[in-house]
């Protein structure tokens, strides 16, 4: 009786708001593994949802209660608080950094950390929004690169006496447009927003787990609308990105290809990947009844298909040249930092060395 009173206290509902379909899942935490003891879908009736984007709260908060609804259903309780990710083909991200030295040296411990990286987003913040002049963003997620202990690289800063804490992170931005619309839409659904992050990131925390991370790993997750982009390197999440790119697009193909509606040509995609031979019957916006093999999906999808491919590879050269960049500057920064600690100790013409070497980095 008290497990049972435990675990229903500890329950927690997740909502993947995707541009076709709503997905929500509740369970809980049991030896850091989640388990699911219900979970509901339901399809968007009309395209209330673009790349990612809601364009109609309402009619998306009508299909989030119908999710919401089927879950209490199977549970026999009533659900008021959930956790969201968000999506949105505007992602902005960046890189930001922070740095706290205390008064005398002092054990680190969670809270100090929290506010360490509180510091970096705001820091973010303050950048992003100095560059737009109209638009305002809303931190959705960060995730930490790499922290320093005294100026030294280190996993954990909890727990080590430190004279000085610092941070490397990622944070990442959605116009505060896009956001409202998300919490409209769970609000008008008779829910609270308990938690929001970003796709991407809730994508990588269980698709690719921290000990794989020490390689070049990119995670790419092709939804209805758009396709989430994660790259690690060396131990770390280095970038976050979406792309509007996503499954819509090969609909929007056969809808033009073959005249039928949007809703019509995304049943033909669904019955055109599970019939590997045979026909595929459908009705034209004439009326007219066609039946079309299988193989002759292929020319207008692989065409679709390839392009997004194109552009995903694209995205992740570029970011990985520009990580790379803010790496190599970031080696340099700490090497300078190293070496200008000895200057008191050495000669001047070993302090021309070390200024030639670092314009030479640079």
């Amino acid at each position: 009786m008290d497990n049972t009173q435990s675990r229903n206290e500890t329950l927690v509902f997740g909502l993947d708001i995707g541009t076709r379909s709503i997905v929500g899942v509740v369970g809980y935490m049991e030896r850091n593994r989640f388990k699911v003891i219900a979970m509901a879908e339901q399809k968007h009736e009309t395209r209330a949802m673009l790349d990612g984007q809601i364009h109609d709260i309402y009619k998306v908060g009508d299909t989030i209660r119908k999710v919401k609804n089927s879950l209490e259903n199977q549970l026999e309780r009533e659900l008021s608080d959930v956790c969201i990710a968000a999506a949105g083909r505007v992602l902005k991200t960046v890189n930001s950094s922070a740095e706290y030295e205390f008064e005398e040296e002092t054990r680190v411990t969670q809270e100090h950390i929290y506010s360490l990286n509180l510091l970096a987003v705001e820091n973010a913040h303050n950048k992003i929004n100095e560059k737009e002049d109209k638009a305002r963003f809303y931190c959705v997620g960060n995730t930490p690169i790499r922290y320093q202990l005294n100026g030294y690289d280190i996993n954990n800063l909890e727990g080590h006496k430190a004279s000085k804490i610092s941070v490397e992170l990622i944070a990442t931005f959605l116009p505060e447009e896009v956001v409202d619309g998300l919490y409209e839409a769970v609000e008008y659904a008779g829910l609270n927003v308990a938690s929001l992050t970003l796709e991407p990131i809730a994508a990588m925390n269980i698709a690719i787990p921290e000990q794989y991370r020490l390689l070049n790993i990119g995670l790419v997750d092709v939804g209805a609308g758009t396709s989430d982009i994660c790259l690690t390197k060396d131990g770390c999440i280095i970038a976050y990105g979406m792309i509007p790119c996503a499954g819509d697009e090969i609909t929007e193909c056969i809808a033009k290809t073959y005249l039928v509606d949007f809703n019509t040509a995304e049943k033909i995609k669904m019955s055109a990947s599970t019939k590997k031979k045979g026909l595929v019957t459908f009705k034209d916006i004439m009326g007219i009844t066609q039946k079309v093999g299988s193989s002759h999906w292929e020319a207008p999808i692989c065409s679709v298909v390839a392009s997004h491919s194109t552009v995903v590879a694209w995205w992740s050269a570029t970011t990985l040249r520009s990580a790379a960049v803010r790496w190599q500057w970031a080696a340099t920064r700490r090497w300078m930092h190293r070496q200008a600690s000895t200057w008191p100790t050495t000669s001047g013409s070993q302090r021309a060395r070390t200024s030639t070497c670092l314009a030479a980095r640079r």
